[in-house]
């Protein structure tokens, strides 16, 4: 994003000047950068005034309005127009650079046989980088694309092709569509095709078709269309869909009308997991949902983004449960993303799902765990109150009075029915309650009391809420499983929720106080319920209930609530048990975190990590252990802190000892590099995977040499975007606690420049993956201070004090009585 960017206030103004009348675009892809043409046709409501387009150039040829030639018209992104007719027509020509950084139009050529290949994203504010238009959501137009590329590529964009010689692919016009929902790709991609209502295909590199296993996906989009027809009330809203898998996507997926992009993470050229294909499912309903909420009805503004991402969040797991086979799909959300949420909404950055959003650079921050899954609990909680028959017919309310058009939160809140008060309570503060249940037992191992509690927000602007929940007591079954054999609907209204239900009662061994996770709040487990879940969390046959009791722990893990030692006590016992892949990996991430950051650093380098890793190595070995399990079992090890001794059953398992896809290969042998092996001889990249993993090789030798390489590739803006993805992935790991240190002065002198420099959406990941978090200290606290008292862009400082408050929370939790 260049220049100054588009404000809110602005965006309003020009709304109420100018209706597009629609948009012809024309593009030319050279080698070396690419020509674009925009015809504009568009009214203005004040005739004699002055406007003005958005354009990021290269260069500007020529622009002409109503027949007039501008000259020294372009000015920052913007090409100023005066003298506005009541009706005008303008042609930009100018040409353009591609980028490096998944942004615009992106050029990518695969190592893997030399083809190259060029697609578009567009969100929020880079449809200026490809052509000249009024960028902003609210203002819809038709658009008619033609694009001339090298002979024998394929193009693909929003409409069908109506016309192609070859070389030049015209494609029908869109129905009325935002300028950041405009798609391009191009390039000789392998393509699938089928017919159908609407028709479907499927393109990906070349170099991929083996692994495009392209009928079962256009089975999962049909599945979708139909699903999402019938809840909606309105047939698929666009001539076809198109799926794109694109090479160096930063983003996981794009909804864009007719034509989604999602990154060839989603194409499996290696082992993976039930949940891999979980999350692919849930990326493509998502997708496929988007068609309507979100490109059929569009916000207005990016303060209410969420009336896309929630939604489609929310949308897609319904989806899931009702017509694939991720029937648990619930299950996995609560542990990973809702978890997520849970984390962020304590953070200092934490926004109400309806954020501030005064200008676009700050639409780029908003794209988070907030938006989209606290957004998403927030819709279940609603739906609770109204029933999801109900809810839909309010959704199918909304689509069709504002279809083709733009809509707000309040037109929402109409359609549904809603309580606004209660809508506004949950989605306009931040923070999130915790609610915990208080109980009595007597001698007789009966309840005397009963009650749920409710803490309000430890931090934001949240106060008591009212929660609609199940509150379950489970008890042994007789077999030696732990099931429900209560469960009480309760309104959690104040400070104390009393459950007269349980008075006399046998007391069970766990009380779950928001079973079906129907509300959004945190759960502090009572002290017999938590002491149950540590040893028996895998006694627990229901998925949902045990996930539950899972993200309870790693609360009450950042909340001081539970030890460290008492954390990995239940990860060692219930990990190799639990079915929920989903909740496995999230479960490993955390105890990472648990041994890199909250514990004493020398009792996780004598006790905590090896015991870990003998946990896995243990469960990896155990040939009861499934296919699913023991592959995030092996990449855990691969990530984790070994011994000698453990370094040794890694060469073992390389020898021949466990069998293995390329992908854990590399991963294994990028933990011997790590702890200081030498990297494998064979050095020459073949395919663009290859390049990644060669990159994070090199970033994980541990040496200050290798360190610093690695380090000013990564602050090099001209660093490709996988290159550099690759780079931050291989620069931290936890063996090298001592090493990644001495960075933390890197770190505050580096990386403003690079945040000026690259694309926001990229640069994150340096900004967060980068961050000294195991350099637990009070002297980096007050580094980042430093940094902190600078004059850093508003976006960057939003991510940087949300690393700030994790290296506090880590320092809190290793020093309780600081």
């Amino acid at each position: 994003m260049n220049g100054l960017p588009l404000t809110r206030a602005e965006a309003a103004r020009r709304a109420s000047e100018v209706t597009v009348g629609d948009y012809r675009i024309s593009l030319d892809l050279g080698a070396d950068g690419f020509w674009s043409r925009s015809v504009i046709r568009f009214t203005c409501r004040s005739p004699g005034s002055a406007g003005w387009v958005d354009l990021v150039a290269r260069q500007v040829a020529s622009v002409e309005l109503n027949g007039r030639p501008l000259q020294d018209a372009h000015e920052e992104n913007r090409l100023v127009l005066p003298g506005l007719d009541v009706d005008n027509l303008l042609i930009v020509e100018s040409s353009h650079d591609y980028s490096t950084s998944s942004q615009g139009l992106h050029r990518f050529v695969d190592p893997a046989d030399g083809e190259t290949y060029v697609y578009s994203h567009l969100q929020p504010a880079y449809a200026p980088h490809v052509f000249a238009c009024f960028d902003q959501p609210d203002l819809k137009a038709p658009f008619s694309l033609t694009v001339t590329t090298p002979r024998g590529w394929t193009a693909v964009s929003n409409g069908p092709v109506v016309a192609s010689t070859g070389t030049r692919h015209t494609f029908a016009p869109t129905p009325p569509i935002s300028p950041y929902l405009v798609a391009l790709a191009a390039g000789p991609f392998a393509s699938w095709g089928f017919t159908g209502n609407p028709p479907l295909a499927v393109h990906a590199r070349k170099s991929l078709r083996e692994h495009v296993d392209a009928d079962h996906l256009a089975g999962q989009l049909r599945d979708g269309l139909d699903f999402f027809a019938g809840r909606f009330g309105i047939g698929y809203p666009f001539a076809k869909l198109d799926l794109c898998f694109v090479p160096e996507f930063s983003f996981g997926a794009m909804e864009n009308a007719g034509c989604v992009m999602a990154g060839e993470s989603f194409v499996f050229d290696r082992k993976v997991t039930r949940a891999a294909f979980r999350q692919r499912s849930e990326m493509l309903l998502h997708e496929v949902s988007h068609q309507w909420f979100g490109n059929l009805v569009t916000f207005r503004w990016w303060d209410d983004l969420w009336l896309n991402e929630a939604f489609a969040t929310w949308a897609a797991l319904h989806a899931q449960t009702q017509i694939t086979e991720f029937t648990d799909a619930w299950a996995g959300f609560a542990a990973r993303k809702k978890s997520l949420a849970y984390e962020l909404d304590q953070a200092p950055s934490a926004h109400p799902v309806i954020a501030d959003v005064p200008d676009v650079e700050h639409a780029m921050v908003t794209f988070d765990a907030l938006t989209y899954h606290k957004g998403a609990s927030v819709l279940s909680q609603l739906v609770t109150r109204l029933g999801t028959a109900g809810f839909f017919d309010g959704i199918r309310k909304y689509l069709a009075e504002h279809a083709y058009g733009v809509a707000e939160f309040a037109d929402l809140v109409r359609a549904l029915g809603a309580d606004g008060d209660w809508a506004r309570s949950w989605l306009t503060t931040t923070g999130t309650t915790t609610l915990r249940a208080c109980i009595g037992i007597d001698a007789e191992g009966r309840y005397t009391s009963a009650a749920v509690t409710q803490e309000p927000a430890a931090s934001g602007d949240t106060g008591l809420l009212d929660h609609r929940v199940t509150v379950g007591v489970y008890d042994e079954s007789g077999t030696g499983s732990l099931v429900r054999v209560r469960g009480i609907d309760l309104d959690v209204s104040g400070t104390v929720t009393d459950l007269p239900q349980l008075a006399g009662e046998r007391a069970g061994l766990l009380v779950l106080p928001n079973d079906d996770d129907l509300t959004y709040a945190q759960v502090d487990l009572d002290s017999r319920s938590l002491a149950t879940v540590i040893e028996r969390v895998a006694d627990i046959p229901d998925p949902l209930a045990r996930s539950l009791c899972w993200s309870a722990a790693w609360g009450m893990t950042r909340r001081g609530r539970l030890t460290a030692a008492g954390f990995l006590r239940m990860a060692a016992r219930g990990l190799a048990k639990e079915p929920q892949i989903a909740v496995v990996q999230r479960v490993l991430r955390q105890t990472a975190t648990v041994l890199s950051a909250y514990a004493d650093p020398g009792w996780s380098d004598r006790v905590g990590w090896p015991r870990f890793v003998d946990t896995l190595v243990a469960a990896v070995e155990d040939p009861a252990t499934g296919a699913d399990h023991r592959l995030v079992f092996a990449r855990a090890v691969a990530a984790a802190a070994l011994t000698t001794e453990q370094q040794g059953v890694v060469r073992e398992w390389l020898g021949g000892a466990l069998p293995m896809d390329a992908d854990l290969r590399w991963r294994l042998l990028r933990a011997l590099v790590a702890h200081g092996h030498a990297p494998p001889e064979d050095r020459s990249p073949r395919t663009a995977a290859d390049e990644r993993t060669r990159a994070q090789l090199d970033a994980s030798v541990p040496t200050l040499a290798a360190k610093t390489g690695a380090w000013r590739e990564i602050v090099d803006p001209g660093t490709p975007a996988g290159r550099f993805t690759a780079l931050v992935a291989g620069f931290r790991h936890p063996a090298q606690r001592k090493l990644l240190e001495s960075f933390v002065e890197d770190y505050v002198r580096d990386i403003p420049g690079l945040w000026r420099k690259r694309p926001h959406q990229i640069t994150r990941a340096a900004v967060t993956g980068l961050f000294p978090h195991t350099a637990v200290s009070p002297d980096t606290v007050d580094t980042i201070d430093r940094m902190l008292a600078t004059d850093l862009p508003a976006a960057l400082r939003v991510l940087v004090r949300d690393e700030r408050a994790e290296l506090l929370l880590a320092l809190t939790l290793r020093n309780p009585a600081r």
